[in-house]
């Protein structure tokens, strides 16, 4: 079964406007909204059944959500009645909050305690594949590297006590005294009371707009600053890798890796949840708390994420340990045409750029930018194909069956 659908947008203050949002204008090709604001931000386009934004079935004038719960057969044994996962699409002008996602069983606990910020009892691994040029922070930098940052960048120092001072020299150190030193320094900053922080925040930002000349990572510093003076987010870059994607490369972020997104377009899926621990950079709900205790303090030296290739050219995104998602990119010229492969489950196809013709079995639907597709679960040796007529881009979002999990583990791909 094919079935179209009608997606969510999210207007978060740091997206981009009007039509320099990807997210917006492909919301608006895809019949999602009726037209652009070029004075409002566009910042995520949703495809799944969460509650804070779910798709609805055009066809039968329902939500996907209902349509799965109340229909048998549209989903493989393995699924739960809804989709496991949330695609979207993210257009990004100015830099996100420094924040973490939980694992499970924190997202349960978080979510016992403070179900208003924590509205979900689940864990929000997620991956980002760049469509753009697309720069973000994310995971520690080599301890050692930390240890110079904070030498050079002395101001942070005033922050810290005698004790707290001495672990920079044990950054870098081997076994677990590293990382326990990090915690010690980043916990104490972040902590800082907020007169008193402001007060290194801008001590440190005023000195390096005074120097003639500036490196990259003075740069970020300033960027930041000028959006946010006096956040403890201006320090993030002095702990965080700050790296740029490039089309079609992507990242993984795991449970308690700290990440902040700068600027860019891409396209994330992620297990089915809403759950963010912020720390920085935001006028939203923070919990300092529960990040310094969270975080993976552990250096983070390849942060990129490399997909495999199927026969057919089209790329597969397995994140390890992960059994909500996976994401097959379809991309090619016109006149090509693709066999997806047989699955057990269903999933989601979103249209990036192109047109075409996706048909299964007795079914067809015509398809363009912007435009989304519920594929069913097969239950027959049925494949979708789809005829492409223009240059194509696309992302098939699923969950895999146990026996592709299975697969995976020992190196022999499956898809089903």
């Amino acid at each position: 079964m094919l079935l179209k659908l009608k997606c969510a947008v999210n207007n978060y203050a740091w997206g981009s406007k009007g039509d320099a949002s990807m997210a917006g204008s492909l919301a608006l090709d895809g019949g999602h909204i009726s037209d652009l604001d070029k004075e409002k931000p566009y910042a995520e386009f949703w495809v799944g059944t969460h509650s804070n934004g779910p798709a609805y079935v055009i066809e039968k004038a329902t939500a996907l959500k209902q349509l799965l719960a109340t229909t048998s057969g549209l989903q493989g044994k393995h699924e739960n009645g809804n989709l496991s996962y949330l695609f979207k699409v993210l257009s990004v002008s100015g830099p996100l909050s420094i924040q973490i996602h939980p694992t499970k069983a924190q997202g349960k606990l978080l979510h016992a305690k403070d179900p208003k910020n924590y509205p979900d009892d689940n864990h929000k691994p997620e991956i980002a594949i760049a469509l753009t040029d697309f720069e973000l922070l994310s995971g520690f930098r080599q301890h050692s590297q930390i240890s110079d940052y904070l030498k050079l960048y002395s101001e942070i120092q005033d922050l810290l006590s005698e004790e707290e001072k001495s672990e920079i020299d044990n950054l870098g150190s081997y076994g677990d005294s590293s990382a326990q030193a990090l915690k010690k320094i980043f916990s104490r900053i972040w902590r800082t009371p907020k007169e008193q922080l402001q007060a290194a925040v801008d001590k440190l930002a005023r000195r390096i707009q005074g120097q003639e000349n500036k490196s990259a990572l003075d740069e970020i510093i300033v960027y930041l600053f000028n959006l946010y003076p006096g956040d403890v987010g201006v320090f993030a870059p002095i702990f965080l890798n700050y790296f740029k994607l490039q089309p079609g490369e992507a990242t993984f972020l795991e449970p308690n890796m700290p990440h902040a997104y700068l600027k860019g377009d891409c396209v994330e899926c992620m297990a089915d949840s809403d759950n963010t621990i912020r720390a920085g950079l935001t006028p939203k709900y923070i919990d300092v708390e529960s990040l310094v205790e969270m975080l993976n303090y552990n250096e983070t030296l390849l942060p990129k994420y490399v997909p495999n290739e199927l026969d057919d050219g089209t790329l597969l995104f397995t994140p390890k340990g992960i059994d909500e998602f996976w994401v097959q990119e379809v991309k090619g010229p016109a006149g090509r045409i693709f066999q997806l492969p047989y699955s057990e489950s269903c999933s989601v196809l979103t249209v990036l750029y192109g047109s075409a013709i996706i048909s299964l079995a007795e079914s067809e639907q015509s398809l363009s930018r912007g435009e989304v597709v519920f594929i069913g679960a097969a239950h027959s040796t049925d494949r979708p194909k789809i005829h492409v007529s223009d240059d194509f881009l696309a992302f098939r979002a699923f969950t895999p069956s146990p026996r592709a999990l299975e697969g995976l583990a020992n190196k022999n791909l499956i898809i089903d």
